[in-house]
């Protein structure tokens, strides 16, 4: 059970309809201006992409870039760079709470 929706050319207003089904009688006035020239147009409409789909769909220079841009980044703001630094808790310099200290 879709929604239509029309333009009106005299005063460019455009508006939403239910209608059963496609062979409904279509709206004959304009809710904005009361014109009788309504035309049906083509409404925007959302699709849902697989997150196999979008990385389909990437441009193939796109790693390049991600790589590209990781190397001008100052050091420690690649994720791995703390990873490389983290110790087990049996190896750590100081012993308690294993969060941030200010």
């Amino acid at each position: 059970m879709p929604i239509y929706e029309y333009r009106c050319p005299d005063c460019g207003g455009a508006s939403s309809f239910y209608l059963r089904t496609s062979q409904s009688t279509p709206p004959s006035q304009c809710q904005h201006c009361d014109g009788e020239n309504l035309r049906r147009i083509f409404s925007s409409f959302a699709y849902v992409k697989s997150e196999r789909d979008k990385m389909s769909q990437l441009d193939p220079k796109y790693y390049k870039m991600v790589d590209q841009a990781l190397a001008r980044a100052p050091k420690d703001t690649d994720p791995e760079h703390h990873l490389r630094k983290m110790v087990p808790f049996s190896q750590a310099k100081e012993t308690g709470e294993p969060y941030f200290k200010d």
